[in-house]
């Protein structure tokens, strides 16, 4: 707001006016920034459970190391993500990426050559692919809705200390100047009145 305001009616309704806006926004920032609170508590309870899962595969997966080293197989070659499929939806002014599925592309196994913890191996190992993925989706949701609340704040702090208080402080100016003038009005109209009826008398 500039510093330089125009005193007179107009701008005091105008002010008047900014002023209501100003607070009827400030309880909509305010509630959302308590949803996308809650929304980050959702997701990072969600992180810390995939870390977990992603944790215990690997070191479950590390009791087959000596075998799965075997130059034979090679796991990755085995499969691959052929699709991951997502949804989006809003949570308080946030587009967030929900995890629907993945699908992978798989090599046929000839299990007649092919040891018999390979497929142990697949699965476990495609558990941990769709993991790492919904984790991925989960952070980016995460650092989405850490921006919109951060934003949240920052507009929230803005209305509570800067747009209302100086929008306050620049009316009770302006009502305290058109007051004085007012005043200075009515007393220039009685001295004139007075001398007017000084002037009767006199003559």
């Amino acid at each position: 707001m500039a510093d330089k305001i125009l005193m007179n009616k107009n701008t005091l309704a105008a002010l008047k006016n900014e002023l209501k806006g100003y607070r009827t926004a400030l309880p909509v920032f305010e509630m959302k920034e308590q949803q996308l609170k809650e929304v980050i508590q959702t997701i990072e309870t969600a992180v810390e459970r995939l870390q977990e899962a992603i944790e215990t595969t690997n070191t479950d997966v590390r009791q087959w190391a000596a075998v799965m080293a075997e130059p034979t197989i090679d796991l990755g070659k085995l499969f691959r993500v052929k699709e991951l499929k997502t949804k989006t939806r809003e949570i308080a002014g946030v587009i967030i990426e929900q995890f629907v599925s993945i699908d992978f592309d798989e090599s046929d196994i000839d299990y007649f050559e092919t040891p018999l913890w390979v497929d142990a191996a697949l699965v476990a190992i495609k558990d941990q692919t769709t993991n790492q993925e919904m984790l991925k989706l989960e952070l980016k949701n995460l650092e989405s809705v850490r921006e919109e609340l951060a934003e949240a704040r920052r507009m929230k702090n803005a209305l509570k200390e800067v747009f209302i208080p100086e929008t306050q402080n620049n009316i009770r100016k302006i009502e305290i100047y058109l007051g004085d003038v007012e005043r200075l009005a009515i007393g220039c109209a009685k001295l004139v009145k007075k001398k007017k009826q000084v002037k009767s008398e006199v003559a």
